[in-house]
């Protein structure tokens, strides 16, 4: 049976992220970090599933598990959470913990994409201008990485350039158009 949630789960979960995004994680010992975080995101924390999966991806304070930051990044993902939704794409395109898997990883970029996340924008037009998990499209390689621009990604903007050396000019005029 587990532990019933705290009175007010949200403001201490808000409290120790915010402690843990200012550093003061080590205010903490490295065993309530962790099991507080356990805890929110079994409690279905798509905050607390997301960072316990950046724990377990880069091996912050605990032992490095992909198949675990897995776990956590698809459950808070799954949820729709932006960042959780580029990390996942991220461990498909990468292989991390799972099966190389471009067609998966677009679909996760696109999701977080369309949310607004300026990374998964970027890494979506790149998909786009190479082809990988997507169809070749240089069209909307242009139109992601506009976004990502406009979501103020300046790295996107020589990804941007760099795909309209490649572009005919009907592309080019077409994606401005499509703009607006």
């Amino acid at each position: 049976m587990s532990t019933p949630p705290p009175t007010d789960p949200a403001s201490e979960h808000d409290a120790l992220l915010h402690a843990a995004n200012q550093g003061g994680m080590h205010a903490f010992t490295e065993e309530d970090y962790y099991q507080t975080l356990i805890t929110l995101a079994d409690w279905g924390d798509a905050k607390a599933q997301h960072n316990l999966g950046a724990l377990f991806l880069e091996g912050i304070e605990i032992q490095q598990d992909f198949q675990e930051a897995l776990k956590w990044h698809t459950l808070a993902a799954q949820q729709g959470m932006a960042l959780a939704q580029h990390d996942l794409a991220t461990m498909y395109l990468e292989g991390l913990g799972v099966e190389e898997d471009p067609v998966q990883a677009a679909h996760w970029f696109r999701l977080a994409a369309e949310q607004g996340d300026a990374k998964a924008q970027n890494n979506l037009a790149i998909l786009y201008a190479t082809g990988q998990g997507v169809a070749l499209d240089l069209i909307q390689a242009y139109l992601w990485f506009s976004k990502a621009i406009q979501e103020g990604m300046f790295e996107a903007l020589d990804n941007r350039e760099m795909a309209e050396q490649d572009m005919t000019p009907e592309q080019l005029r077409e994606a401005r158009r499509l703009l607006g």
